[in-house]
């Protein structure tokens, strides 16, 4: 009886360990939001801090997809700037919120759109190599 015991708090342990919350989901949404923004900033430019955030379900795309409102301090080393930009990431959550993946669909990028749009690529193909690497990278 002691081991059974034992073994199922072990696995409850284990199990709610691996949980992923909706306030986990969002920091690794902003990481990647600000990977796709540094890709497409000058050379030599870097964000350097999230000012404010708004996240929240896309309202058109619906469940799944999950919308990054950013204002960030742009930063040259010399002259910081505030700039907003925006993502747009489809979404999932493994069994029980054990996993979470995320996938870029869209940056807006100073008005400019990278990713899809109505169903149709925006951007050319090295920029959404560009876009869809430098997301990947920052949410491994």
């Amino acid at each position: 009886m002691k081991k059974l015991t034992l073994t199922l708090l072990s696995a409850s342990a284990i199990l709610l360990s691996g949980c992923v919350d909706r306030e986990t989901a969002d920091n690794r949404l902003i990481k990647g939001c600000t990977a796709a923004i540094e890709a497409f900033l000058y050379e030599g430019e870097s964000v350097d801090g999230v000012v404010s955030k708004t996240i929240r379900n896309h309202a058109k795309l619906g469940r799944g997809y999950r919308e990054l409102l950013l204002d960030v301090t742009v930063t040259d080393g010399f002259h910081p700037r505030e700039e907003s930009h925006s993502c747009i990431f489809m979404e999932e959550f493994g069994f029980g919120q054990m996993s979470h993946r995320a996938s870029i669909y869209q940056l807006n990028f100073n008005g400019r759109i990278i990713g899809q749009e109505n169903h149709e690529i925006q951007g050319s193909i090295k920029e959404m190599r560009k876009l869809t690497g430098a997301v990947d990278s920052a949410l491994k």
